[in-house]
């Protein structure tokens, strides 16, 4: 009986993390700096614009981490699209088209991803704007601020310790900044 118990739960605490990683995300990507005139429209293509764009973020960095970061990285990616699946099923979408438009999402999100990573690897805040203005839809000036919060939330998680990132403790950029920066 021990035996099945501590496989039980050793299942449920190892999933634990990613969906704690998940919440991590979602929470941050949704903070109203993000949504507003000139910004990203609140709706379910905006908020996957800068869902992605903290993913990718943050899947950079896990995969630096070997073996554990890259198994926390799927982990996290799977319960990412569960979400997003579960999010078209509840504005309506038919069971019959859930599969394909989550299919189109996730070929969406792999473009951007690669796209932000490369900018990201350059340290080049030009080429992540190009990225931005390529795949979401903002003005210019709010490309800016958004390229320069995603090189600083490089910098953040290339000097935390891979142990916080590695139990979803993540330290973002300031939100406040953004709407600073914003303005």
């Amino acid at each position: 009986m021990e035996l099945l118990k501590s496989i039980f739960l050793r299942k449920k605490r190892s999933k634990e993390v990613p969906e704690a990683l998940h919440m991590a995300i979602m929470e941050q990507s949704l903070q109203p700096c993000f949504f507003g005139d000139g910004k990203l429209e609140d709706s379910f293509a905006g908020r996957f614009e800068v869902v992605a764009l903290h993913s990718a973020l943050v899947f950079r960095r896990l995969r630096d981490m070997g073996e554990a970061g890259n198994g926390l990285a799927q982990e996290t990616f799977n319960e990412l699209f569960s979400g997003f699946d579960d999010a078209l099923r509840e504005i309506g979408t038919g069971d019959l088209k859930v599969g394909k438009k989550v299919r189109v999402i996730g070929e969406s999100f792999y473009g951007r991803a690669k796209a932000y990573d490369e900018a990201i690897s350059e340290r080049n805040d030009l080429a992540m704007k190009d990225a931005i203005l390529r795949n979401m839809n903002v003005n210019d000036g709010f490309a800016d601020v958004l390229a320069k919060y995603a090189s600083q939330a490089a910098v953040l998680f290339d000097n935390q310790q891979e142990e916080r990132m590695l139990t979803a403790e993540i330290d973002w950029p300031s939100v406040e900044e953004v709407n600073l920066w914003a303005n």
